[in-house]
C-alpha cells in the first residue's frame, strides 16, 4: 500500500509541475522554463542527496545521467509536438507510451502480478488516454506520421528514463536524480549557447512558476525512484503516468476549464485502477 500511495503522490507532483510549467511557458520560452526548472531541481536534489543518501555510487550517478539524456530528449520532443499539436493526440500517446515501455521492461525482468493487478493496469492505461486525450472544439490540425512518431518517441524517452532509475541501487538514492539533472542542465546550457538564445528568463511571476515546476518535478522523480525500489516497476509506472489527472483538475480549479465527459470518465477510471492494483 505504501508503494501505491507514493506512486499516486508522485503522479500528483508530476501533474502539478506540468501545470506550473505550462503557465510559465505562456510568459517565457519553453527552453527557459525547462532549463530554469532543472536548475532549481538540481540545487534541491543535490542538497537532499548530501543529507539522505546512504552512500554515493558513481555508477548510479552515471545511470541517472544516461536516463536524464533520454528524459531530456523526451521533453524536447513533447514540447516541440505540443507547440504545433494536435494536443489531444500528442498527450495521450506520450503518457500511455511512457507507462507501457517500463511496464513491458518490468515484466521482462521478472515482475509478477496478479490478474487483478493486470486488470488495474489495463484500466489505468485507458484512463490515461481518456483524461489527456479529449479533443478541443475546433481542432483541425492534421494527424500524420510525424505527429504519431514524435509523440511515441517522447513517451519512449520518458519510459527509458524510468527504466534507468529502476536499475540503480536504493542505497544511493537520490544521487541518480542528481546525475539526470546534471545531464539535462548542462546539455541545455550548451544548446542555448550554441544557438545564441537567451538563457535566463525574466519576470518575478515567471520565475516563481519555474521554481514551482522545478520543485514539483524533482520531488516527483525522487518519489518514483523510491517507489520502484520497493515495488514492481509495472505498477509504479502506470500509477505515476496518471499525472494528467492532476493537471486537468488544477486547470479546472485555477483556470476554470471545464472537464469533458471523457475526462470525467477517465478520472473515475483512474480511481478504479488504483483500487484494482491495490487489491492485486
Amino acid at each position: 500500500m505504501l508503494v501505491i500511495t507514493v506512486s499516486l503522490v508522485t503522479a500528483v507532483l508530476f501533474g502539478s509541475g506540468d501545470f506550473l510549467g505550462g503557465l510559465a511557458a505562456k510568459r517565457v520560452s519553453v527552453t527557459q522554463v525547462v532549463l530554469g526548472s532543472h536548475v532549481v531541481g538540481l540545487i534541491g536534489i543535490a542538497g537532499a542527496a548530501l543529507v539522505v543518501a546512504e552512500q554515493f555510487r558513481l555508477a548510479d550517478l552515471v545511470l541517472g545521467a544516461a536516463g536524464g539524456f533520454f528524459g531530456g530528449v523526451g521533453v524536447a520532443l513533447l514540447y516541440r509536438r505540443l507547440a504545433v499539436g494536435p494536443m489531444h493526440v500528442v498527450a495521450p500517446l506520450t503518457a500511455i507510451t511512457s507507462a507501457v515501455v517500463p511496464t513491458a521492461w518490468g515484466v521482462g525482468i521478472g515482475d509478477e502480478l496478479t490478474a487483478v493487478a493486470w486488470a488495474g493496469i489495463g484500466l489505468g492505461l485507458v484512463a490515461i488516454g481518456l483524461v489527456s486525450g479529449s479533443k478541443p472544439s475546433g481542432e483541425t490540425t492534421r494527424v500524420d506520421r510525424i505527429v504519431v512518431s514524435e509523440s511515441l518517441l517522447a513517451g519512449c524517452g520518458f519510459g527509458a528514463f524510468f527504466i534507468f532509475l529502476d536499475t540503480t541501487d536504493a542505497s544511493s538514492a537520490p544521487w541518480p536524480i542528481v546525475g539526470a539533472r546534471l545531464c539535462t542542465t548542462f546539455g541545455l546550457l550548451i544548446v542555448l549557447t550554441l544557438l545564441r538564445r537567451p538563457v535566463v528568463a525574466s519576470g518575478a511571476v515567471a520565475w516563481a512558476l519555474i521554481a514551482g515546476a522545478g520543485a514539483f518535478d524533482v520531488a516527483a522523480n525522487a518519489g518514483f525512484l523510491y517507489a520502484t525500489t520497493r515495488g514492481a516497476l509495472a505498477v509504479v509506472s502506470v500509477l505515476t503516468s496518471l499525472y494528467p489527472v492532476a493537471t486537468v483538475v488544477l486547470a479546472r480549479i485555477v483556470l476554470g476549464e471545464r472537464m469533458t465527459r471523457y475526462q470525467g470518465a477517465g478520472f473515475v477510471g483512474a480511481l478504479g485502477a488504483t483500487v484494482l492494483i491495490g487489491a492485486g
